[in-house]
């Protein structure tokens, strides 16, 4: 399944890195100190407001100024919207450098599909200047398996015209490696990233994530096989690799 690919793709968020959290953990953390403490989030609180947010303004490059606004306008944060976003940023950057972290037995997979030579890559909707905090600046990640010495090619959402579910950053990956679908496999958390693969005929398998439950029967039915963790992913490896 796996060592019979020559290039197997990663999704990055939820799938190699522990990150999927780490946003509402900012916005707890933002509506604390800019409440004095006054207003206390609970995680899943503060990740329905974002999402809702989301839903109501897309993704566009304002969108998390209108969120900005909302909030300042349900817990009176001071400054201006665009202030708020700059604390925001600050706060976020952060908790990258120093929260997310890989997966339990993600680098340990990472390792040993490079040492079996397959060709690694990333698919993620993450903004490129994430990606080069947890190169440059996240010793967490670095310790473990520094993104840049392992990965040949990560297309970040700054690369694309449209993410996942579309696509367009698995064709990036095909023409890059001058490769045919059949010899990709993806490695995935999550809905879309499995119907934009499948969309090009490259093969996926899910690995279990808790933000992801909800899906799980359509996750199910879409990818190839389900891990519940990225150690049954290496022991398969392992396997693969003794015959």
């Amino acid at each position: 399944m796996f060592l019979d690919r020559r290039i197997i793709i990663f999704d990055l968020d939820g799938t190699l890195i522990d990150s999927l959290g780490v946003w509402s953990q900012v916005d707890q953390e933002l509506t604390r100190r800019l409440t004095d403490g006054r207003v206390e989030l609970t995680e899943d609180e503060a990740g329905h407001l974002r999402m809702n947010a989301m839903k109501r303004y897309g993704e566009g490059s304002d969108a998390y100024l209108k969120y900005m606004a909302d909030m300042k306008a349900a817990f009176g944060f001071p400054g201006t919207p665009e202030e708020i976003h700059h604390q925001r940023y600050e706060l976020a950057q952060e908790f990258l450098r120093t929260r997310v972290r890989y997966q339990p037995g993600a680098a340990a997979v990472v390792k040993a599909l490079k040492a079996a030579g397959k060709t690694l890559a990333v698919a993620t909707t993450t903004r490129r200047r994430n990606i080069e905090t947890y190169v440059r600046d996240n010793l967490l990640m670095r310790a473990e398996a520094p993104l840049d010495d392992y990965f040949e090619l990560i297309v970040t959402r700054d690369d694309v015209a449209h993410v996942k579910p579309d696509p367009e950053c698995f064709m990036k990956i095909l023409e890059h490696f001058g490769a045919s679908p059949a010899e990709c496999l993806m490695i995935e958390d999550a809905l879309p990233g499995i119907e934009g693969a499948r969309r090009v005929g490259i093969d996926s398998v899910v690995v279990t994530e808790r933000h992801s439950e909800t899906a799980r029967e359509a996750l199910d039915r879409a990818a190839v096989r389900r891990f519940e963790s990225m150690g049954e992913i290496l022991a398969a490896v392992e396997a693969e690799a003794r015959g």
